[in-house]
């Protein structure tokens, strides 16, 4: 399976076997794994279309639950035929994720059957830059055949729970990076108070190290952090009674700021 499949991605000897000692076992895959209340999930949308893969058609999402990156998946029959023998396989990625455990389908998938299947992910798979970064290629295989699609991941499933910097260290890594380095955003249409907009935001893994009032406008500076160790600091600048926030970012690799920001807006909005 790994022929044919772009790079030469490292992947686990048999794609049957659990890696790591049966992950799924303790991640319970079944069910929505600890659901924290605010963290946004994006709704499920089809990555594979029935017509491009005999039948199999793919819908997912992702979401980080209780500090674990999930790839949520509904798979679904469209053929005339049973299908079993699912396994999944990544291409390497911008930031290494990969599954941490088999893709669990017990039970033969008949005709007209939907099931929902959680894949927890690792991020210490082979790391490729992608374009756009956020870009993972994904080969599902079934008894039917092999399956190749493309799905976009929002980068706040990267965000950890560790991501909250001290006052000084932030102040001296804010003015360490280059000013190059920093990307303002508009967040339009948002109507969330500076204390509601922070504490969605933490609920997310966005940290508000200090608030100050300057000039009748809310500064929240917020620290979040990649799972590759990348630091995002930002300034969210907001206007009590205006809609439209102003959103600075400063980062040591500045291509990560666009999709912090769609991040940020998502989260935000949602």
């Amino acid at each position: 399976m790994g022929t044919g499949f772009g790079a030469p991605a490292v992947m686990p000897a048999s794609l049957n076997a659990p890696v790591g000692g049966g992950l799924g076992d303790l991640f319970d895959l079944g069910g929505g794994v600890g659901m924290t209340t605010g963290v946004y999930v994006i709704p499920k949308s089809v990555w594979l279309p029935a017509m491009k893969a005999k039948g199999l058609e793919i819908s997912g999402t992702f979401a980080r639950r209780m500090g674990i990156i999930q790839m949520e998946l509904s798979l679904t029959n469209k053929a005339m035929q049973v299908m079993t023998d699912f396994a999944i396989q990544f291409n390497r990625n911008s930031f290494g994720l990969s599954p941490a455990a088999a893709l669990q389908v017990h039970t033969p998938l008949t005709p007209n059957q939907t099931i929902e299947v959680t894949l927890p992910l690792s991020t210490v798979g082979p790391v490729m830059k992608m374009d756009p970064l956020n870009n993972l290629q994904v080969a599902v295989k079934n008894n039917i055949d092999v399956f190749y699609f493309s799905c976009l991941y929002p980068i706040n499933i990267l965000f950890v729970e560790d991501g909250k910097m001290e006052r000084q260290v932030f102040l001296s890594t804010w003015k360490d990076i280059p000013n190059d380095n920093e990307a303002q955003f508009q967040i339009k249409d948002c109507h969330l108070n500076s204390d509601a907009a922070s504490n969605k935001l933490h609920s997310n893994n966005i940290f508000t190290i200090a608030k100050r009032n300057v000039e009748g406008q809310d500064m929240l500076y917020q620290s979040t952090k990649l799972t590759n160790g990348i630091w995002v600091l930002a300034e969210l600048r907001i206007q009590p009674g205006s809609p439209n926030y102003t959103l600075s970012l400063k980062c040591r690799a500045p291509e990560v700021s666009q999709f912090v920001f769609q991040s940020y807006e998502a989260v935000l909005k949602n």
